[in-house]
């Protein structure tokens, strides 16, 4: 089991450093490292087992660490303080002609502590969302065409246009009622931790759902029916839910792997999903995860409008 525990060094000397760079080498230990202000407040979230603060005197003389540990993990914050205090007490005996004499004063913090259902449920919703546009949209379209249907519509008083975007305003608002009813039962059936505004959450999935509908456009544009379709929906989808931190976290993937994951469309849609309701973040705290989503349905709008055809050819 790791355990992440967080370091605030405001000594900045050679001992913090090396504290630091001898932390880093075990295995066990998820390092963190930032300001006292930042790392409390990780803590305070649940995303901590313990904090432990490198103060300006470190290296000068006897010197007692401040540590603050998650109450409500008792079994990661034991083993995070285990491991510390023998940390601690290798390092006291080391650096003895340095004379530091590292102890370790903990102090409890009560954390708002996240469960995997509080994890999972946001991963969820965007994965619901994708399937609702890459399937639906295609799936649909392509039944249109090859029963003639939009080809007899352009001989109808009604508009393409119309029936394009009625199509688009029903999966819009079939997302919405997904997104409400997922949230309604995590609610209610798993004690989901929601502390987010609803009206930033919507924002969020129907950018996304736009995204995925226009992915949905470009299929139904070149498959020719729904053989063609299921198979290129899944090879698009299938990889973004296991590699886009729907069901578990970007860390858990290979190194390499995740630079390209944190770029997938599905990842920028999950992790602004996930910190808006769980964080309470507002849309100019996940303005990173929103540009991404901009740069994709900017060219899945492209793509849509050179793929998409009427007929099928």
């Amino acid at each position: 089991m790791a355990v992440n525990i967080g370091v605030v060094d405001q000594a900045h000397n050679p001992v913090s450093q090396l504290v630091i760079s001898r932390l880093s080498q075990i295995k066990a230990v998820k390092l963190h490292t930032g300001t006292l202000g930042s790392e409390r407040a990780a803590l305070e979230r649940g995303d901590r087992d313990a904090v432990v603060v490198l103060p300006a005197t470190l290296g000068q003389g006897p010197l007692a660490l401040p540590a603050y540990y998650n109450s409500g993990k008792p079994q990661e914050s034991s083993a995070a303080l285990g491991l510390m205090n023998a940390f601690v007490d290798q390092a006291s005996f080391q650096y003895a002609h340095m004379q530091p004499a590292f102890t370790l004063n903990a102090q409890p913090v009560n954390s708002r502590n996240l469960s995997y259902i509080d994890f999972l449920v946001p991963g969820v919703i965007a994965m619901s969302i994708m399937q609702t546009g890459l399937f639906s949209v295609a799936f649909s379209f392509v039944a249109f065409k090859q029963q003639g249907i939009l080809r007899r519509l352009m001989a109808t008083p009604m508009k393409v246009s119309d029936f394009l975007l009625s199509r688009i305003v029903t999966y819009l608002m079939m997302s919405i009622v997904q997104m409400a009813i997922l949230i309604v039962l995590g609610l209610l059936l798993y004690h989901l931790h929601f502390v987010g505004n609803v009206v930033y959450l919507v924002i969020v999935g129907f950018v996304g759902a736009a995204i995925f509908m226009a992915i949905g456009f470009s299929i139904s544009g070149f498959a020719r029916d729904e053989g063609a379709v299921a198979a290129i929906a899944n090879l698009i989808s299938f990889p973004m839910m296991f590699l886009s931190g729907v069901f578990f976290t970007l860390s858990n993937e290979p190194s390499w792997l995740q630079p390209i994951t944190k770029l997938l469309p599905l990842t920028f849609l999950a992790d602004a999903l996930r910190g808006i309701s769980l964080n309470g973040d507002t849309l100019w705290a996940v303005r990173f995860d929103l540009v991404g989503l901009a740069i994709w349905l900017a060219v899945t709008l492209f793509l849509a409008m050179r793929l998409f055809r009427w007929e099928v050819v």
